[in-house]
């Protein structure tokens, strides 16, 4: 079951707090930013990429993509992800954060055949749902938008009440950058091309 045309909604708002407060997808890995890396993962899975921010705008834009403003900051990176939809058309919208430079290049296929029976599917790696990785068609999105728009702000609590299934992927695709250990790693990684390609689960 191929994927329905999709738009790649990456989520650039964190804080950084444990990172000097920096924004961290704009760090730097291999000479290029860490969203870079995310962006060239995602590229050849979707049919467009929006980037959804809290700051540094100018920063984002050059990197080629439609960047967003978040209309939210502060409230969470399901925020982000309400800001940046009305920036989007396609059947289907994929969710992720901006830190995860080693994303399995067959993300959306993987979670294809569930987003087709459920219309929303959350990717689990190691045993551990990746609650911001998300692929949902858009009634399923307005639906987590309406969740916002009560007061909701916790998407592992949208997962849970709407009983949302999980396709499992290997711990290192979705190694994300949180502190300056995980920042170490990551480069120690790319510095060895340890990057996981299709078929890493």
């Amino acid at each position: 079951m191929a994927p329905e045309p999709t738009t790649a909604i990456i989520l650039c708002g964190g804080r950084g707090t444990r990172l000097g407060s920096e924004d961290k997808p704009l760090l730097d890995l291999g000479g290029k930013p860490l969203v870079a890396h995310v962006i060239e993962r995602l590229a050849p899975q979707v049919d467009g990429i929006v980037l959804s921010c809290s700051r540094s705008g100018d920063a984002y834009r050059r990197l080629g993509c439609p960047v967003v403003l978040d209309e939210h900051s502060g409230e969470g990176p399901l925020g982000g992800f309400v800001s940046a939809l009305p920036r989007t058309a396609t059947p289907w919208l994929l969710a992720t954060p901006g830190d995860v430079p080693f994303l399995p290049a067959d993300l959306v296929a993987a979670m294809a055949p569930a987003c087709h029976l459920h219309g929303a599917v959350v990717a689990r790696a190691g045993g551990r749902r990746q609650n911001l990785t998300m692929l949902l068609n858009q009634a399923r999105a307005l639906a987590l938008a309406a969740f916002f728009a009560a007061g909701g702000r916790a998407v592992w609590r949208w997962l849970d009440d709407n009983r949302v299934s999980a396709v499992e992927f290997a711990a290192s695709a979705f190694h994300n950058v949180n502190t300056p250990a995980d920042l170490a790693v990551a480069r120690q990684r790319f510095a060895r091309r340890d990057r996981p390609d299709a078929g890493s689960r």
